[in-house]
């Protein structure tokens, strides 16, 4: 009797405890980015996927001063971050007259991260476009006013309007 309520008594602590111990389901939430307001260009620009050479991947990632990579298990993007970009800059850029060949812009990411040390997001690497093949190197580090993963995909988003702003003002009619 004495051993059938030790073992009973065991059993409920060892129940209980697993309650602390293992964590309850959270669901992986999803950013895409969005540039609300279109920019104008002087002719049709379609955007090739840019190479990811970053060390993005799906997740959100924050770098420390150290170097340290930390990437987030409970939030990640809609894309891989190059495709992500390519297909935020076609859904922005839009032509003031569609004559005339489109020119193809493609490119490569560099980094694609937020940094933990200066608190901000960064979006480098460099772009081409057909009309003139020259490598062009962008570097946007923009402050996060709100820390947390909602707030970096928000910065991210003004990045990548900066990164829009930039090819449609090298885009000559």
């Amino acid at each position: 009797m004495k051993k059938n309520s030790l073992l009973f008594s065991a059993c409920v602590i060892l129940f209980l405890a697993c309650g602390c111990v293992f964590e309850s389901y959270r669901p992986v939430t999803e950013f895409d980015l969005t540039v609300n307001e279109p920019v104008k260009t002087a002719r049709e620009v379609r955007v090739l996927e840019f190479r990811n050479d970053s060390t993005a991947g799906i997740r959100l990632q924050s770098c420390e001063k150290n170097g340290r990579v930390i990437r987030d298990p409970y939030n990640s993007w809609a894309l891989p971050p190059g495709q992500l970009v390519a297909r935020a800059l076609n859904l922005t850029l839009r032509p003031e007259k569609t004559e005339g060949k489109p020119i193809v812009v493609s490119g490569t990411l560099e980094v694609f991260e937020f940094e933990d040390g200066t608190q901000s997001f960064r979006l480098a690497g460099s772009w081409s476009s057909s009309e003139d093949n020259r490598s062009r190197r962008f570097d946007y580090s923009i402050p996060v006013k709100e820390i947390c993963p909602e707030g970096t995909a928000s910065t991210a988003s003004a990045a990548v309007r900066k990164l829009a702003e930039e090819i449609a003002g090298s885009i000559k009619p």
